[in-house]
């Protein structure tokens, strides 16, 4: 039912906030941040030291927003390109990248909130994101932690 030629919103409910990240290791991702390192960009010179040294790993985060307005609803997406430091500790990895998952998570809410349901953005970024490292990447984060 619209009320002076505008639309209600329909309220939804977030159910959950999850990110798989997985090594990504194709090659024109890191070509991609050498050439802005050979530009001159300091901080890509040092990613990329630091991913040459195995102090940072580059990594592709497959996102999920679950939610509900009656029906639930599922939207993904994936990112690639992604520099994290490598740790010792796989739960400062995983606060890494559900630090970049809550960008690209509001990103895709975003969209689905532009389509005419209400889901408030800022509170979104407050929530807690769900993180799961996919085996090779803990593999080599364990790799990290053995030769600490």
């Amino acid at each position: 039912m619209e009320t002076n030629g505008v639309s209600p919103s329909i309220v939804v409910s977030v159910q959950r906030l999850s990110v798989r990240a997985l090594l990504d290791e194709s090659p024109g991702i890191l070509a991609h941040a050498e050439a802005l390192a050979a530009a001159g960009d300091e901080s890509w010179e040092q990613w990329v030291a630091e991913y040459q040294r195995g102090d940072a790993l580059i990594v592709r985060l497959d996102l999920t927003l679950e939610i509900s307005n009656g029906p639930s609803e599922v939207l993904t997406a994936s990112r690639d390109g992604f520099f994290v430091e490598n740790h010792v500790h796989a739960p400062k990895v995983e606060q890494q990248i559900a630090e970049l998952a809550s960008g690209d998570l509001a990103t895709l809410a975003a969209d689905f909130a532009q389509r005419g349901h209400d889901l408030d953005l800022h509170e979104l970024g407050t929530m807690y994101v769900h993180v799961e490292l996919a085996p090779e990447l803990r593999r080599r984060v364990q790799e990290r932690a053995a030769a600490s």
